[in-house]
């Protein structure tokens, strides 16, 4: 039995792909310190960079045709119009045919428009926070950025104020169909053909579409995610003034590690003019959001990177780095050499020479 252990361990032993340097053998150099201490340092950096990455989360997407027409979307707004709520008229029209009349389902508080200090330096830090949000994210991506769950718009009529403005806040179902809201002057009537808005007893010096729009959202408003329209703020100073708002909806689904989430992301464009029939510029003066539904879903997933993948990196990490650092020890181990025989030759045929 000890026979065979003996060979099996003389085997073994004669398989050793590691082969031991006697400590005597071995001389080290200030060299090979010095490249120990960077390859070490190197990997230390990378270890810890490493670390933070497999802590990191990655997003997928998955696009997909939403088969789901049957629904309906939750549109939430918030907006101020720089007009007496008794001559604003709200309305929704779609391309199935229905309308609906809007200032009968959402609130209308009139508000003034001058914002306060207040009012003013949340717009602000909402605004720069759009500009951060425009640059960072891209179609399909609900980038949350830390610091807007926290600011909202104070709202109501400030000490001192007019209350010549109209907030129109609230919430309201629409179909999977493109169509289009507006707000306008005059309160609408409905005939054959759709609805009118009655504008004769409005006067012209109190039409104003100036406006602030501090959420639109199709879908439940998700925390710390900023839709494009969001603290957009619009001045104009003639009356019979149009803003288009073209609006390209997509139903998107959200799975993050801690929840999953429904709902639905626009890109915008938009377009104002002046309405002046005698310069050839004719329609309805007013704010007009155009919606239209995307045939596509968009499914963004996060997940954690595995940890033998993580493993796998650090292996990787640790022995090319130690790969590296033996080759390089040795190619200027091996040039040094050269250059000093080169010249302990030059020396001695020199010497030779004077001799």
């Amino acid at each position: 039995m000890r026979r065979r252990r003996s060979s099996a361990l003389k085997v073994v032993r004669e398989l050793d792909a590691f082969p031991k340097v006697e400590d005597d053998c071995a001389k080290p150099t200030s060299r090979g310190g010095t490249l120990s201490l960077l390859s070490l340092s190197i990997i230390s950096l990378l270890v810890v960079s490493e670390f933070f990455y497999y802590r990191g989360t990655e997003t997928s997407y998955k696009y997909s045709v939403d088969t789901d027409m049957e629904a309906q979307l939750l549109v939430t707004i918030d907006m101020t119009v720089a007009m007496a709520c008794r001559h604003l008229g709200a309305d929704l029209i779609d391309h199935a045919g229905e309308s609906m009349q809007l200032h009968d389902v959402i609130k209308m508080d009139p508000v003034s428009f001058q914002l306060s200090e207040l009012q003013a330096s949340v717009l602000r830090a909402k605004q720069r926070l759009q500009e951060q949000y425009n640059h960072a994210k891209a179609l399909g991506d609900l980038t949350v950025i830390e610091g807007i769950r926290d600011i909202k718009m104070p709202q109501g009529v400030e000490e001192g104020g007019d209350g010549q403005a109209c907030r129109l806040h609230g919430a309201f179902p629409v179909k999977k169909v493109a169509g289009n809201f507006h707000i306008t002057t005059g309160r609408s009537i409905p005939h054959p053909q759709g609805h009118a808005h009655l504008t004769m007893n409005v006067p012209h010096g109190a039409v104003n579409y100036s406006h602030r729009i501090d959420q639109l959202a199709f879908g439940p408003p998700i925390p710390g995610v900023l839709n494009p329209l969001d603290a957009a703020h619009k001045l104009v100073e003639d009356r019979n003034h149009q803003f288009q708002y073209y609006l390209q909806v997509v139903p998107t689904k959200f799975r993050t590690l801690h929840n999953y989430l429904t709902t639905n992301q626009y890109s915008v464009r938009e377009r104002n003019r002046t309405i002046d029939h005698r310069q050839g510029s004719h329609g309805m003066a007013g704010i007009f959001f155009k919606y239209d539904m995307s045939p596509l879903m968009v499914e963004v997933q996060e997940t954690r990177r595995p940890l033998w993948q993580f493993l796998i990196r650090l292996c990787g990490i640790v022995g090319g780095i130690f790969a590296t650092s033996g080759m390089l020890n040795s190619f200027v181990g091996s040039l040094t050499d050269g250059v000093l025989s080169c010249l302990l030759r030059g020396k001695g045929q020199s010497s030779s020479t004077s001799d």
